[in-house]
């Protein structure tokens, strides 16, 4: 059996570290777990076939900005569920609390991703700013709108019921 260039093993141990967390943030972005799952799948196979010339301290970041992009070009397309004949073997991870998705759902699809790297991936302004590609203030002053939208939302949607 041929084995794969030298660097394979690295890739490897990076995605098995990282795939659950760009789906979360891809989720967070898109509101759904198919279209997350396809997001973090193109980010983890650009990241493979570019690997070599990503420079070691750089890889987070180059996942991170191509997580986000696809994300962006997948909302931008008016992506759409579609019915397929086999369960997922795995169910998708529960987060909660289901009001904050809901109401993060809410939001255009950019207020989601800002939001998403700066509190769920915890990333500084600056690394939000570059990978956006947009200037630190622009990261600062959406930030502040997107969490004004956010809390008008949760603020007027009324509390899930609960059965008794």
């Amino acid at each position: 059996m041929a084995r794969g260039p030298a660097w394979e093993g690295a890739y490897c141990e990076y995605f098995a570290a990282r795939r659950h967390a760009l789906t979360r943030t891809a989720y967070a972005v898109l509101g759904s777990w198919p279209a997350a799952e396809d997001a973090a799948q193109t980010t983890l196979t650009q990241l493979y076939v570019h690997w070599p010339r990503i420079q070691p301290g750089a890889v987070d970041a180059y996942a991170r900005t191509t997580l986000v992009r696809t994300c962006l070009r997948m909302a931008g397309r008016g992506r759409r569920e579609l019915p397929t004949e086999r369960v997922p073997d795995e169910p998708a991870p529960s987060v909660e609390p289901s009001g904050l998705l809901e109401a993060l759902a809410g939001l255009p699809v950019r207020d989601r991703a800002v939001l998403a790297l700066r509190f769920l991936d915890d990333l500084p302004v600056v690394e939000v700013a570059a990978v956006l590609g947009v200037p630190e203030g622009t990261v600062k002053s959406q930030t502040a709108r997107a969490l004004d939208r956010l809390r008008s939302v949760l603020t007027t949607t009324p509390p899930p019921r609960r059965n008794p």
